[in-house]
């Protein structure tokens, strides 16, 4: 029963530094101590104490500061002493992995954050204020990278019943953010000198996160995901598009077994809906015929389907906005327009069935309030033309909300 011993140890000691925190000791003087007592403590021990203090109840807030302790033990120092033989294990090789592999893309966009941060710093130490302006902004791309840890990497660990780094990283990848933002308007508002001190700081931060990033998230994911789990991650990083490198890399065993799911029907990975009487089956998920319904009733929308008659065929008006008659269904939709626009609308209509255009936008009053009027190219899967879709959508809060927001 050693190890359940230690556990609780763990645990133990850790809950009195995050006390320790809480009651505002300087930061720096609970590390040492931290730093001194966990030297020898496997980084995988200090994640489960950590993860049983989450299931214990432990207050997000207070457990983000356990990624300031973390740092305690991996900087200062050289990579000898840094990293215990544990930590050492379960460090990855990149040559381990093919190219395009998830693993390998996060690695390149950490490399190529931290070049962006050594070119940072080195601004800001020969104050070239220009430049340093427009690499500021190009940091808050770490967005980006950060946003696909937190939506690729920890929910698949949270089905596995890990969610300390859901707990404890995320909170700092949030704090990050802001603080790139805010400091990227902040420089060019009070100058340089107002802001260097926080700009090494979170330069100091974001490097301690990419080090958690591939020694701490990025092991414990290859102990537990499958070849599946990485191909989904694969196919979902293009969703988001690179950060800070030019291109994601293709991952070849990723777009063969897409291959080779589209020849054998399979269309989980595939750009395409099927309706099979009871509901719609997308890459992007499944709606029962009531679950559309419903969200076609709630969308903040009005919708006409005109077919490539042109004829109207279907309405989703609650909004009304503009007066859709249900006698107009199945009759000419140039007959539901002015004559003076008919033209116009003809033109359009021609020009999406051509392929000309794709869509068509303007914004109106009607009844003093705001509008927006988009049509779109409806077409299938071959590029076939099957009709245009009118969507009708007042803007009248949306401005109000923007206002607030300035």
């Amino acid at each position: 029963m050693e190890s359940m011993k230690t556990k609780n140890e763990n645990e133990d000691a850790l809950k009195v530094y995050l006390e320790r925190l809480n009651q505002g000791e300087k930061l720096e003087d609970v590390r040492a101590d931290f730093a001194n007592e966990f030297e020898n403590v496997s980084v995988t021990d200090i994640m489960a104490a950590e993860q049983s203090l989450i299931k214990d109840g432990a207050d997000p807030r207070k457990m983000k500061s356990l990624c300031d302790l973390h740092s305690a033990l991996f900087h200062g120092r050289t990579e000898a002493e840094a990293m215990s033989e544990e930590t050492r294990l379960t460090k990855f090789s990149l040559k381990d992995f093919e190219e395009g592999h998830p693993v390998r893309y996060f690695v390149y966009e950490n490399s190529a954050l931290e070049q962006l941060l050594i070119k940072i710093s080195r601004e800001l130490t020969m104050g070239h204020v220009e430049e340093l302006q427009q690499d500021l902004n190009r940091l808050r791309n770490v967005r980006t990278l950060y946003g696909k840890k937190e939506e690729l990497i920890m929910p698949a660990l949270e089905r596995y019943g890990v969610t300390g780094p859901t707990e404890v990283m995320w909170p700092v990848d949030d704090d990050i953010k802001r603080d790139v933002a805010r400091l990227a308007g902040e420089l060019s508002l009070s100058g340089i000198d107002a802001v260097s001190e926080d700009i090494k700081a979170v330069i100091k931060r974001m490097r301690e996160m990419i080090y958690k990033d591939e020694n701490i998230l990025l092991p414990v994911s290859l102990r537990f995901f499958n070849e599946d789990e990485w191909l989904n991650i694969y196919w979902d990083e293009f969703e988001m598009g690179p950060a800070f490198i030019d291109k994601i890399p293709t991952w070849q065993r990723g777009e063969d077994l897409r291959r080779r799911k589209q020849n054998a029907g399979d269309t989980s990975s595939m750009g395409v809906l099927i309706f099979d009487g009871d509901a719609i089956h997308s890459p992007a998920g499944t709606l029962t015929m009531d679950q559309l319904k419903g969200l076609l009733t709630v969308l903040p929308i009005d919708i006409t389907f005109i077919d490539d008659g042109p004829v109207n065929r279907f309405y989703k008006n609650t909004d009304k906005v503009f007066s859709r008659p249900l006698s107009s269904l199945g009759q000419s939709t140039y007959q539901c327009h002015p004559v003076l626009i008919r033209p116009v609308v003809k033109k359009l209509l021609a020009d999406f069935k051509s392929g000309e255009k794709d869509s068509f936008e303007r914004f109106v009053k009607i009844k003093g309030r705001p509008v927006r009027v988009l049509y779109l190219a409806v077409r299938s899967e071959e590029g076939k033309y099957l009709g245009a879709v009118e969507v009708i959508q007042d803007l009248t809060d949306i401005q109000a909300g923007l206002a607030k927001l300035k």
